[in-house]
């Protein structure tokens, strides 16, 4: 029986910024051999997406035909054709809808999605993506890649308990690029916080030594924010990403910080128990 193949999922307004973000998904789903599927959105209100649901046929089908011929020119200058889809809706839903019968296991944006004249950002509806015990991880980009596969990836170690639940996911990037784990953790003087840190940090390590993963672990100086001082690191290495849980993703990330990314944020939910794997 043939394996089906999972789906890495661009966000696609037709912007030239739109082919950054895509170059980021060639590259994970080259890894994963995993198949791309660009996705354009109409987008709606919830309100209207409940009682109104009227579409735009004719629309639909002129942006399909347009579709056809960026398939066409990603084929020629990628080597890869992606699957392309036009949907007119409530964006949370729309995206929650593909990952349950698309088979979509990540999902790479561009910072912020352009319809007519309004900017959207993108991370406002990704981080709503919680339902039925599956977390789908989600990649902000600015910038094009700055490899050709991702080769040193950072992750801001946290106090916060439910920070265990990110080392699945360092485990599974590890397997994926056979890339080099960079801890970073804060400098912190209250006695509590530093006791549950060095409890996370415990739980790390025996989780990736366990496994065979090599890592480093590197303590945040003192002077300036945690978050610039994990950015500063990630720009000093040439880090190909940055990994955040969700909840802590505003603290890293604001709408300026978002516009000129220098490094791929890849932001997953802590708060399930089951998790969606690239594999």
């Amino acid at each position: 029986m043939e394996k089906i193949r999972k789906v890495v999922l661009v966000p696609w307004d037709f912007t030239e910024e739109c082919e950054i973000a895509l170059q980021h998904a060639i590259q994970l789903a080259n890894a994963g051999d995993n198949d791309i599927m660009l996705l354009h959105i109409i987008p709606h209100s919830l309100l209207y997406d409940t009682f109104i649901k009227k579409v735009n046929i004719k629309n639909i089908e002129t942006l399909n035909a347009e579709f056809e011929k960026i398939a066409s020119n990603v084929e020629a200058k990628y080597g890869v054709r992606p699957q392309t889809l036009v949907l007119e809706g409530n964006p949370s839903r729309i995206f929650k809808n593909l990952i349950l019968t698309a088979n979509v296991n990540l999902i790479v944006s561009n910072h912020a999605y352009k319809f007519k004249d309004k900017k959207i950002r993108n991370s406002r509806s990704l981080k709503k993506l919680i339902f039925k015990n599956i977390t789908l991880p989600f990649i902000i980009v600015s910038n094009p890649p700055k490899h050709d596969h991702y080769i040193e990836i950072v992750i801001p170690v946290d106090y916060d308990q439910k920070f265990k639940e990110a080392v699945h996911w360092i485990i599974y990037l590890a397997k994926y690029y056979k890339c080099n784990i960079n801890l970073i953790k804060p400098y912190i003087t209250d006695d509590s916080k530093k006791k549950m840190l060095a409890n996370n940090i415990y739980f790390t390590k025996k989780m990736l030594d366990g496994v065979n993963i090599v890592y480093g672990i590197k303590t945040a100086k003192k002077k300036g924010t945690f978050e610039d001082e994990v950015f500063r690191f990630g720009n000093t290495i040439e880090a190909d990403l940055i990994l955040v849980m969700s909840d802590k993703y505003d603290n890293f990330i604001d709408a300026k910080r978002e516009k000129s990314l220098d490094i791929p944020v890849m932001c997953v939910n802590p708060r399930v128990r089951k998790y969606q794997s690239f594999y």
